[in-house]
């Protein structure tokens, strides 16, 4: 009877699926937290600090504690940092590890400098990360979130009609392994990327930074957004044959058609 209710929650809270899945697959698959997060900080968080935490820095926690509880994570390189609301969320969620934060829309930049400014521990950097050193064009979207290096396919702007209102800027370039060292960065324990469709030429720019990392957290397309994006498949093949496994899956985008696009996924070090 017990395990009948159970089942029953399950289905109630939406995690069924992800459940099976995680039984029968090296992959776990992490649900977005729902209204029954407050449960789980109880359940879960080791104190009561969490309960002062806005909801976001708790939907952090939920997606990254396993990483974090598993891996010694010290200095973090985020790649497409935005305004610094996720990484605040996990200075909050997880303090005591230094940020470096990469972010080249000037606008957007100065946004994270001023939402930064009193964490001593993050070190925002105004430049995009690449393949290689140059200028490029940068498509900055009213919609900051959604700014690439790359232009929209036209399936973006059916699925999610309120982009196409961009600009285009000039931005500097340079690979990640040169940003880091100008910073005298040694070892990175955990590179984020959020880089709309330029994972690939990240990666490319980050040989170096890749050796001493524990974990990598990429947004995987499923459907290419934007032209010459990378895939799922390409960053996947990448970061496997640096040596990473995929072990995590979180946040799925969908847009008009409620299909999946985009998802999150967390490589390991094995």
């Amino acid at each position: 009877m017990n395990k009948f209710f159970r089942i029953f929650k399950y289905i109630r809270d939406g995690t069924l699926a992800f459940r099976i899945l995680n039984r029968f697959s090296s992959i776990k698959y992490i649900p977005k937290p729902d209204n029954g997060i407050n449960k789980y900080m109880k359940e879960h968080y080791p104190g009561a600090a969490w309960k002062s935490w806005p909801p976001f820095t708790k939907e952090v926690y939920v997606q990254f504690a396993p990483i974090f509880e598993r891996f010694k994570i010290h200095t973090i390189a985020y790649v497409g940092a935005h305004n610094g609301e996720k990484a605040l969320c996990l200075n909050e969620a997880f303090p005591g590890r230094e940020f470096y934060l990469i972010e080249p829309v000037p606008e957007v930049f100065q946004m994270l400098l001023k939402n930064t400014a009193n964490c001593k521990n993050m070190h925002c950097i105004e430049i995009a990360a690449g393949a290689e050193e140059g200028l490029k064009d940068m498509f900055a979207d009213e919609f900051s979130e959604a700014s690439s290096l790359l232009p929209y396919e036209s399936i973006a702007l059916k699925e999610f009609p309120e982009l196409g209102k961009w600009v285009t800027i000039k931005v500097h370039v340079r690979p990640l392994d040169d940003i880091l060292r100008d910073y005298e960065v040694k070892n990175v324990d955990l590179l984020l990327m959020d880089v709309q469709g330029y994972e690939d030429k990240v990666l490319e720019g980050a040989k170096q930074t890749l050796k001493s990392c524990k974990v990598v957290i990429s947004e995987l397309s499923l459907q290419s957004l934007y032209a010459g994006s990378s895939t799922f498949d390409s960053a996947y093949q990448v970061l496997i044959h640096k040596g990473f496994r995929l072990k995590y899956l979180f946040s799925p985008v969908k847009g008009e058609s409620q299909q999946i696009l985009q998802i999150d996924g967390a490589f390991v070090r094995e």
